[in-house]
């Protein structure tokens, strides 16, 4: 299990290049395919099983706490700025209850996963909100999380190389303190359950 050391910052330092993330140690993170079989319409199996997608093989995380808010910094090679339909996108995941849930999935129907989605936008959709709050129940599973938690994001990108920071409430992490990290490639019509994902959970230490 990979550890991530949360620094405590002064002031909520949303912006990927604000200084104080200098004293964020990153780590690396990697990541994996969600697993073909694992996907829940048989379209979906049916349509990728033969083809390449997942193929990012990690992200870069920082973690920091501000108050009772936690920010997390992804980076990670994409595509660059959308394009076509599909936006590349990242997301931080956080096991909900006391079961077993498999980040690789995306959770289950027993043991749910919370998600922070970021999504890279058109000029035209800057209006909508930065960071989808969602549950998932598997890959491709999403619904809106129930409660109205005041999440946010700030990203840059440099050529394909994505800087997002994302932030809401730390009591995310609950007791068990765990993240894992998703990405997702628009270049490769990746989007829902067809993606990267961490290969396990990682610790966050507060």
């Amino acid at each position: 299990m990979t550890d991530l050391t949360a620094l405590e910052l002064g002031a909520e330092a949303l912006a990927p290049d604000d200084p104080a993330w200098a004293a964020a140690p990153p780590v690396t993170v990697p990541l994996v395919p969600v697993p073909v079989d694992a996907q829940r319409n048989a379209y979906v199996r049916a349509a990728w099983r033969d083809r390449p997608y997942g193929a990012t093989p990690s992200a870069s995380v920082s973690v920091a706490t501000h108050g009772d808010r936690l920010l997390m910094r992804l980076e990670w090679d994409g595509s660059g700025p959308i394009a076509g339909e599909f936006p590349d996108a990242c997301a931080v995941l956080f096991p909900q209850g006391d079961g077993p849930a498999d980040p690789v999935t995306m959770g289950d129907h027993t043991s749910p996963v919370l998600v922070w989605q970021w999504r890279d936008r058109l000029p035209i959709q800057k209006g909508m909100p930065a960071v989808r709050h969602l549950v998932s129940t598997g890959p491709g599973m999403f619904r809106p999380a129930p409660d109205g938690a005041s999440l946010d994001a700030a990203s840059s990108v440099d050529g394909i190389r994505w800087s997002v920071v994302l932030t809401g409430p730390r009591s995310a992490l609950g007791d068990r303190g765990r993240v894992a990290v998703a990405v997702w490639n628009g270049a490769n019509e990746e989007r829902a359950g067809i993606g990267a994902v961490s290969s396990e959970w990682s610790a966050v230490q507060a």
